[in-house]
C-alpha cells in the first residue's frame, strides 16, 4: 500500500511539472540535407505554430516563448521539391536534439548518420 501511495504521489508531481505550452514540433528539412540545424527563437505574432521549415543552410526560426520545453517529442521529415515527406527517426537520422542555449534562445540538432554525428562537433554560428 505504501508503494502505491508513493507511486501516485510521484506521478502527480510529474504531471504538475508539465508546462501548458508544451507540444510536438515538426521540422521540415530539405531532402538530402545533412549536418547541424540551428533553431533560433524569434518570438512574434504567429506563436503557436508548431511546423517549421529548415533552410538549405541549416536554420529554422520558431516563434515560441520557450523552445526548451524538453518533454515534447518532435517529428522530423525530409521534404522533397513536391512537398512529399519522409519521416526521420531520432537515433538513426536525428541526433543531439535536446541541445541548446536557453539564454540565447537557440537550440540545435544533427541530421545524418550516427557516425557523422559522433565526429562532427556543433559550432555556434552567427545567424
Amino acid at each position: 500500500m505504501k508503494n502505491i501511495l508513493i507511486f501516485v504521489l510521484a506521478l502527480s508531481l510529474l504531471a504538475g511539472c508539465k508546462q501548458a505550452d508544451q507540444g510536438q514540433r515538426t521540422f521540415l528539412i530539405p531532402e538530402g540535407f545533412t549536418g547541424w540545424v540551428t533553431v533560433h527563437n524569434e518570438p512574434a505574432e504567429g506563436e503557436g505554430k508548431r511546423e517549421y521549415k529548415v533552410t538549405e543552410e541549416g536554420h529554422a526560426e520558431v516563434k515560441e516563448k520557450d523552445i526548451h520545453d524538453g518533454w515534447a517529442s518532435n517529428k522530423y521529415y525530409y521534404v522533397d521539391k513536391e512537398g512529399k515527406r519522409k519521416e526521420l527517426s531520432e537515433g538513426k537520422m536525428i541526433h543531439g536534439a535536446s541541445g541548446g542555449d536557453e539564454n540565447k534562445g537557440e537550440a540545435f540538432f544533427f541530421v545524418g548518420n550516427k557516425e557523422d554525428f559522433e565526429k562532427t562537433e556543433y559550432t555556434p554560428e552567427d545567424k
